[in-house]
């Protein structure tokens, strides 16, 4: 299940409120590209930053346009393994995939305390679990001799891996491995791994499943060279807080705004500038791989 390329969704906000209607109208345009799931409540969902009330809100309403279609995981993190229990336990009894899972944020916690963390966390749920190991936001890395010990736990299945180095290591263990970081996607995949969760899919997921393709067809120079193109868009996408960039790209085609909220800023006038010629950029990459292709 945990393979492809799945897209970590944006909350849409409008006048400092989160706009269902730009969210559904997302998720079901969505639906029709060549993704293989969502992430829902996720990093790039500005989930932090949202109230209980909004988190359960925005998970019904992409539900609600889902439906059974495509999966969708929910994104579940904080400092206090308590507290992300009972987070756990407040989304039961929807359908969804499984959790996205992080160590405990901002305290540090050493390996054995990260590996309690994950043990509580899987024996709170017969939902999947996929570890999310993103240590420039937690502070922690979840180390790979920790995760083949996790794999004891028959519901933890795959990790969103943002750390590259580890990517040889988990790819001799029997967990599916999902890129994190966008710019490694290429690298990930070519080594082994599943797929990515991707924010960047939100504005070229066609084409990162192209690159995932042609690897697996045992193309790869073709899949280097596709992604080395679009390597310079990837990174103007992060070239401001996240979601900040995404957000901006998705106002110039959807009927949404490029609202964030505080204290993460809008995308620069400089910036939009920028993901405007990107977004010429892709489009002409695309006509390019179609008549390689033909």
């Amino acid at each position: 299940m945990y393979s492809g390329v799945w897209l970590p969704i944006v909350t849409p906000f409008r006048n400092g409120t989160v706009d269902i209607e730009a969210l559904q109208r997302l998720a079901d345009y969505y639906l029709r590209t060549e993704i293989s799931g969502f992430v829902a409540l996720g990093t790039t969902g500005e989930a932090a930053l949202l109230s209980e009330g909004e988190r359960v809100a925005v998970l019904q309403a992409l539900t609600d346009v889902v439906g059974t279609r495509l999966p969708v995981l929910v994104g579940v993190g904080g400092s206090d393994t308590r507290e992300v229990l009972r987070e756990i336990q407040r989304y039961e009894h929807w359908d969804c995939a499984g959790y996205l899972v992080s160590p405990p944020s901002y305290i540090c916690p050493d390996q054995a305390g990260i590996q309690w963390h994950f043990e509580q966390v899987a024996r709170a749920t017969d939902h999947a679990i996929v570890l999310y190991d993103v240590p420039h936001r937690t502070g922690v890395a979840i180390a790979p001799a920790t995760v083949e010990r996790l794999l004891e736990h028959d519901n933890i299945l795959a990790i969103k891996e943002c750390v590259k180095d580890h990517f040889d290591a988990l790819h001799s263990l029997p967990i599916s491995v999902l890129c994190g970081t966008d710019d490694a996607f290429v690298d990930c995949v070519s080594g082994g791994g599943s797929g990515g969760i991707l924010a960047s899919a939100h504005v070229c997921a066609d084409l990162l499943v192209e690159v995932q393709e042609l690897v697996q067809t045992d193309r790869e120079a073709e899949a280097r060279t596709l992604f080395a193109s679009l390597l310079p868009v990837l990174r103007l996408l992060f070239a401001a807080p996240n979601p900040s960039a995404i957000k901006a790209m998705l106002a110039f085609d959807h009927p949404m705004t490029d609202e964030t909220r505080m204290p993460i800023t809008r995308a620069s006038a400089q910036l939009v500038e920028r993901l405007s010629q990107a977004r010429d950029t892709l489009q002409d990459l695309r006509a390019e791989f179609a008549l390689a292709t033909n």
